[in-house]
């Protein structure tokens, strides 16, 4: 997905429709690498502009471990408008 497609995808996608647009750990995968905060970006500035809702769901299960395993989600975006 680039910018262009999140565009395209806002402009034609149904109230209600949902998409994933990162799978990871976006808290830390930013600071690792910038280039990934292209498309966050992207669908944030239209959740500005009140078209999108944000949420995500834990893909890792959660661990009780002194060394417990680096989270994944899933981040999801849901048009609204």
């Amino acid at each position: 997905m680039n910018k262009k497609s999140v565009e395209k995808w806002i402009n034609t996608a149904e109230k209600g429709s949902s998409v994933v647009y990162y799978s990871g750990n976006l808290a830390e995968d930013r600071c690792k690498d910038r280039n990934v905060t292209v498309i966050p970006n992207a669908f944030a500035e239209e959740a500005e502009k009140g078209r999108l809702d944000f949420f995500q769901k834990r893909r890792t299960p959660m661990e009780k471990s002194a060394t417990p395993k680096r989270p994944i989600f899933d981040y999801i975006a849901r048009k609204i408008k």
